[in-house]
Formats: structure tokens, sequence, C-alpha cells
């Protein structure tokens, strides 16, 4: 069987290749792969027969039956917190939990056989009483917006249920949320992780098994890059994979009736990976470091950002970063060997093991 995502955009369309990767496995199903063509992506599978009879499906429907806007009900949602996290728009909720109920009733994924779906269904930019508009945390839709009376004026990108509650299992099981919220302001950067050319069906699933992780509430308001860098630093699976591997993040912004939601960016971390797992290898505390004396503190989270921009893109200066971060440490009173950490990031960035 082969299944082809429909062409709604990258963050969208990776987010659907997730959900049907979730369903297969679902169906004990390991052996298959999976291509990238353009932001696009074919699954293929030797079965023809896959069922969406499963039991975390079953699981998040009782969910979406049982839902409250109440936050002690709220924190023990087994799938549910990723949608109220990522969620900049609060009135939307409760129809995004109805709409997911109706998806998953009638769910069906044999209509992702044919590569002309959206054709058919003439998804897009339109309003349509037999649509529905993807909300921004679904959606490749960039630029700012100005809600009024709970609304976006703007033509919204509309899908099909099975779209929407595809996305929505996507965003459950192959996204990673950092959110930050004071007042009326609320921040929220979604990390997914997809092949850039192709990769086993069974290589998707380790990556989901990072990305599937609660969301993450920080006091500071972290940048995308400091985002990827933590959440990459927190897998000890990844650097086994031999495929390339690209991160799509995009980050949305909420502050009174203003929604802003970024153009995503798309970063190739195969190499970012690597550093990672040099650094861990001769500092292995590094995801505890990183929790305890930078996440927390405003000079701490720009550290944070410029370390990662140095590791991704090197044209930063080092010695100045290990400066600003030694100060840190110094402030905060971490124990951590500083001098330890330095050299890890050395090795890393000349790619010594």
């Amino acid at each position: 069987m082969k299944l082809y995502t429909p062409g709604h955009g990258i963050i969208t369309d990776t987010l659907i290749m997730h959900g049907l990767v979730r369903i297969i496995a679902a169906n004990n199903i390991l052996h298959g792969a999976v291509k990238r063509e353009g932001t696009r992506y074919v699954i293929e599978v030797d079965n023809d027969e896959i069922t969406t009879n499963v039991d975390f499906l079953e699981t998040l429907y009782k969910e979406t039956i049982l839902y409250t806007q109440d936050n002690t009900v709220k924190s023990v949602y087994k799938y549910l917190s990723k949608i109220d996290a990522s969620n900049i728009n609060l009135p939307y909720y409760s129809n995004w939990i109805n709409y997911l109920n109706k998806g998953l009733e009638d769910l069906d994924i044999t209509t992702f056989s044919s590569p002309d779906h959206k054709e058919k269904l003439k998804e897009g930019r339109v309003k349509s009483k037999k649509l529905i508009a993807l909300p921004l945390p679904l959606s490749f839709v960039y630029g700012k917006y100005f809600q009024d009376n709970y609304e976006v004026e703007d033509k919204p990108y509309s899908v099909c249920l099975n779209c929407y509650a595809l996305s929505t299992i996507g965003l459950i099981f192959g996204t990673s949320i950092i959110y930050n919220s004071i007042g009326d302001r609320k921040n929220v950067n979604l990390i997914t992780l997809g092949p850039s050319e192709g990769m086993k069906l069974i290589d998707v699933l380790i990556l989901q098994r990072l990305l599937e992780k609660k969301p993450l509430l920080f006091k500071n308001d972290l940048q995308i890059l400091a985002s990827l860098l933590y959440v990459l630093s927190l897998g000890e699976t990844l650097y086994a994979l031999n495929e390339e591997v690209e991160a799509i993040i995009w980050r949305l912004t909420k502050q009174k009736n203003f929604q802003k939601a970024n153009s995503p960016a798309v970063i190739n971390v195969r190499d970012l990976l690597e550093k990672i797992s040099i650094i861990k290898y001769y500092f292995p505390k590094f995801p505890k470091f990183i929790d305890e004396c930078l996440i927390n503190d405003d000079d701490g989270a720009i550290a944070l950002n410029d370390l990662a921009f140095y590791l991704i893109y090197g044209s930063e200066d080092g010695y100045e970063i290990m400066r600003k971060i030694s100060r840190i440490v110094l402030k905060l009173k971490c124990n951590y060997d500083i001098s330890q950490l330095g050299k890890a990031i050395e090795k890393a960035v000349d790619n010594e093991i």
C-alpha cells in the first residue's frame, strides 16, 4: 500500500505523515519506508489492510468526549495536553476538540491512497462549509492576524476532517512543544522531525520517541534554535540514524487580540545530532546542565541560543559564548565543570570522538 500526504505545506504534511505512521505502527506494521517528495511524503508498506480501530485512537477519542477546561483535569490528559499547549486562541480550544472528535469517528486513511486527494476535495485557501479551517499550530500559514470576535480576519486554509484529525495526531506524537505564557501573552515553539529524502518506517518511530513527550513549559521565552538544541539533547538514540534528518520549527505568538505565526525554519540536523552526541560523550550531564543553569535564566536562555547557532552554523565566537556561560554558572552557583563542557564543545566542533 502507498499513502500520500496531500500537499498542504511542509508543516501540515509532516504532521499528517507522523499521524499515518503512528496508525500504521499501531497495526503492528514496522517494515516500510517514508520518502520525501518536495514538501510531501509517500509512505509505502507491504500490507494492504490498515485499520484505525487501534487502542491509542480509542483513548484519544474518549478524551475528546470527556474534555474540560478545568486545569486540574487537563493536567492528567494523556494526549490532549499537546493541543492545549500549542493553542494560542483559547476560545478555539473547544472547536478543535469537537472537530477532532468528529474526525476520529469516521477516520479513513484510504483517502490518502491517491496523490490527488487535495484536488479531489478542493482543499486549500477557500471558505467552504464542507471543509474546516486549520488552526495555526497545524498549518503552514504565516503572517500577522487580527482576532475579532474569536475569528481570524483572513481567508482560511481549509481541509477535510481526515486531514484535520491526522495532522492533530501528528502534533501529538510527532511534535515537541516548548511554550511560555505570561498574562495575555503566549509564545509557542513547535518542532517536528522528518526525513529530508527517505527513511525506514521504524526510524520515523524512533523520531517520535523523542517528540511525543509532554509539552514543556518554561519561565523564559526560548528562541527557536535554543529550543531545538534543548529538545535534541534529550534524545539518546537519534545519533544511530543513518539518514538525513530535517527539523521543521515554527513559532506562534499571541498578545491580546493579535496572533502571529512565523515562517517555518527547516534545518538539516544530522550534523547537529553528531555534535550533541560528542558533547554528551565528554560531558554526560549536558541536558541536566541546560535545565539547571540556562533554561530558567534570562541570560542563560540567550547563551543557549548563541550556543545552538554556533553548533549549527559555526559563525559565532565559541570562546565568547563559553565566557557568557561561565559568567552565568558563577552567578547561579551551578556545580558544573565548565572547562569540561568547553572541551566537549571544542571536540564536537572539530568532530573529534
